[in-house]
């Protein structure tokens, strides 16, 4: 037995004997097992909280979807409202190019003019009809006259500012400037308005310089006749007009110093040298961002801008960017409280399980609750469940609508539509699709809904198992669609198509007939002396009679494919598919003689008409295929060409391509 001293007993409690070779435990032994457990210690605080962390984890990722989102839906405004910009530059140095064309034609026409023999022996008035009412009728033309190499003034539509000669618009010009027609600085006209000086220099056979003949543009007239293109778009753009050499001559009134201004037309030179049209930005976030679309005028030394602030193009994604990210915020914190309590009800089994059935309720209350129409529908397109939103949105019942194919109530048109839409998410080709149709709601009219439809499928099989569709109203959203799409192509003044949607017309029924080897016809009509006649009654009652005459052109447009629009100003254009040129001047003259029918009084443009009347120019042809766009310009060309010669047998009549004395 052992002694009183033996180490084996210690207070009288016996101890095993440790084991041969055993090592006695050291201090580092001990810290190494007390760092194990506090590392599987953190393990499982780690693993009990693995579900908030997890959600952490995904709220950052919801965040981050709804930043990138926020940003694309930035970057697309940006992308729209440049791409405007830059059409509507196009848009607007296409008028201006049009209208510069044919101004030059008829100054053209005047220097021609003026070298005619029996021009001495016309009656003053008379000489001035010959030598400038082709140039007085374009619009916005203020002042036409001649001046001799010394600056003196040889004929004139009317007469100058008192003090001032034709030598400084000589002088603008240049004896040794360019060439052809040449633009002026903005400087005085008539009537104290600002104008532009457009001149030719007159040029003998011998070349030597022989004066210039200047037409006056009024420049407040342009900018608003130019100005009415930007209010379409409804987007706060600005409207610039620029020489080749950098001189404004109509000025932009952008937001910022004068520094920042000149730097932003700068920059619009740098790239317009690089391309016809584009856009560019200059500004700085201090003095404000701008945006320009740019566009040069055909082949003329003219430069168009059409310039907007960033800060307004942003301004409406700002804020919804706030209400988004705000929202955001709040249900991110609205979900932080379920999440907290779902992780302390995980710690208990019992707990967890009411929980869950707890958020299936509430689930189910946000579905009942919710303003979109949820519907769930089988493989066999069969309704199984459809919220109570069916109330507000269709005016049906859910238990009327459950049972029963979406198709019943679908209207004809649109079921093609969504079976391509929706089957394949039947099918289980693709997870989901979004589709707008319509439906008949209770009382019988129809709604727009716009449906997100995805793919369900069986847990236990995997296969396809219908659809969940979760549908939206729109009608609203389609009627204001409808509204700007007639905007877009429709003229606000006289009800009928616009140039834009004119063009298109002409080049679609241009193919339709190459193909079907059938004439087109359109007559270019012109409303007589009508600058005489805003000038006499004034602009309201100008509108009043512009209205009338369209309504008359709206009416000779009998047939389906048959196109009235304003070309521009009192210019009016009528496409005839398929009529052949003999159709094409009876229903003129039907016009012509319909318009003099209204009786419009019209005692400022003297002479035997006392009554707005109109001259037409027609063309017709078969255009060959492929060559569609050399067909229009050549019908545009002769149409103008007869138009002119109208004018000048004295109004009133229709001229058509190929009548005796008209050359082709």
């Amino acid at each position: 037995m052992p002694s009183r001293g033996d180490p084996a007993r210690v207070d009288g409690a016996a101890t095993p004997p440790a084991a041969p070779g055993a090592k006695a435990a050291t201090p580092g032994t001990v810290t190494a097992g007390r760092r194990n457990a506090a590392r599987h210690a953190l393990v499982q605080q780690v693993r009990a909280f693995r579900l908030p962390l997890f959600c952490l984890g995904l709220a950052t990722v919801f965040g981050a979807l709804t930043v990138d989102d926020l940003l694309a839906g930035r970057q697309q405004l940006w992308r729209r409202t440049t791409e405007t910009a830059r059409q509507l530059s196009l848009l607007i140095s296409q008028d201006i190019d049009h209208a510069v064309t044919r101004l030059d034609r008829a100054l053209r026409h005047a220097a021609e003019r003026q070298a005619a023999p029996e021009l001495a022996a016309m009656p003053p008035a008379l000489r001035q009809a010959f030598l400038f009412d082709q140039a007085l009728a374009e619009e916005d033309v203020r002042l036409v006259f001649l001046l001799d190499a010394r600056g003196d003034i040889i004929s004139a539509s009317g007469a100058l500012p008192p003090g001032q000669t034709g030598m400084g618009y000589l002088r603008s010009h240049g004896r040794h400037g360019w060439g052809g027609l040449w633009f002026s600085p903005p400087q005085p006209g008539p009537e104290a308005r600002e104008v532009v000086a457009l001149s030719r220099g007159l040029h003998p056979a011998d070349d030597r310089f022989a004066g210039a003949v200047v037409a006056l543009l009024d420049l407040d007239s342009l900018r608003r006749r130019l100005e009415a293109h930007l209010q379409v778009a409804d987007g706060g753009f600005t409207l610039g007009l620029y020489r080749h050499d950098g001189v404004a001559l109509l000025g932009a009134a952008w937001p910022g110093p004068a520094a920042g201004q000149e730097a932003g037309i700068a920059s619009i030179f740098r790239q317009a040298a690089l391309q016809p049209n584009g856009f560019v930005t200059s500004g700085t976030a201090q003095d404000g961002r701008l945006l320009h679309g740019f566009a040069w005028v055909g082949g003329w030394p003219l430069l168009v801008s059409v310039s907007g602030s960033a800060a307004e193009m942003e301004a409406e994604w700002r804020a919804r960017a706030i209400v988004t990210g705000l929202t955001t915020l709040g249900l991110l914190g609205a979900l932080l409280t379920p999440i907290l309590l779902l992780q302390r009800e995980v710690m208990r089994r019992h707990a967890a399980e009411q929980e869950a059935r707890r958020n299936s309720d509430e689930f189910r209350l946000l579905a009942e609750n919710s303003g979109d129409m949820v519907s769930r529908i089988g493989p066999d397109r069969i309704r199984r469940y459809v919220s109570p939103a069916s109330r507000r949105i269709l005016g049906r019942e859910p238990e009327e609508l459950i049972g029963r194919s979406p198709r019943e109530i679908t209207h004809p048109d649109d079921k093609q539509q969504m079976l391509d839409t929706v089957g394949p998410v039947y099918a289980g080709e693709v997870e989901e699709a979004t589709t707008a149709y319509r439906i008949c709601r209770d009382d019988g009219t129809w709604v727009w809904l716009e449906a997100r439809v995805r793919s369900v499928r069986d847990p236990a099989t995997g296969l396809p198992d219908g659809i969940v569709a979760i549908a939206r109203d729109v009608t609203e959203r389609k009627r204001l669609e409808a509204e700007i799409a007639q905007l877009v192509t429709e003229d606000p003044l006289t009800g009928l198509a616009n140039r834009r949607a004119f063009d298109a017309g002409f080049e679609r029924e241009l193919h339709r007939c190459a193909g079907l080897r059938q004439p087109v016809a359109i007559l270019l009509i012109d409303v007589d002396h009508f600058k005489l006649f805003n000038d006499h009654y004034g602009h309201p009652r100008g509108d009043a009679c512009l209205r009338r005459v369209a309504a008359v052109i709206g009416t000779a447009a009998a047939h389906p494919v048959d196109l009235a629009a304003r070309y521009g100003g009192e210019e009016f254009i009528l496409l005839l598919p398929g009529a052949s040129l003999a159709e094409a001047e009876r229903r003129a003259e039907g016009l012509r003689e319909a318009v003099e029918a209204l009786a419009i009084p019209h005692l400022g443009a003297g002479g035997r008409h006392q009554v707005v009347t109109v001259s037409i120019g027609l063309a017709a042809s078969v255009p060959e295929p492929g060559d569609v766009v050399l067909a229009a310009e050549l019908l545009v060309q002769q149409a103008d060409h007869c138009l002119y010669e109208a004018k000048r047998r004295g109004r009133n009549c229709v001229i058509a391509a190929g009548s005796a004395g008209v050359v082709a």
